[in-house]
């Protein structure tokens, strides 16, 4: 059986955070989680590479969409997989690079769907 999956998930608010964290250790994968962009920038440059990102967009010291733009200009990470899970509504339009949107509140089994398909097979 190969390991569990590793999720990078960038949350803001601790609340979300934990319950997500919990939901997704509970559903198999092995979750890692950054209080904003900036701590996530900094975990994508140690290795290991996580197999998919959760985004939020709205965060303080760094945006999503400012991570995003690393991410894009970064060849090494380019084609990470990366879910935007935010309640910011469609006025700005999404990063470039996004695989797939979940919107707040989050319906977990929608999360745990998406993330099945945009994980590559490990």
């Amino acid at each position: 059986m190969s390991p569990p999956n590793l999720v990078l998930l960038v949350e803001d608010h601790a609340d979300s955070r934990e319950l997500l964290e919990e939901f997704l250790t509970l559903e198999g994968f092995t979750v890692e989680t950054a209080g904003n962009g900036l701590s996530a920038w900094e975990r994508l440059n140690r290795p290991p590479r996580p197999d998919a990102v959760l985004l939020d967009l709205m965060m303080p010291v760094m945006s999503g969409w400012e991570l995003m733009r690393h991410v894009r200009e970064d060849a090494r990470l380019r084609t990470l997989p990366v879910v935007v899970v935010s309640g910011a509504g469609s006025s700005q339009p999404l990063p470039e690079g996004i695989r797939a949107t979940v919107p707040k509140p989050v319906d977990l089994f929608e999360l745990r769907a998406t993330l099945e398909r945009v994980v590559a097979p490990g």
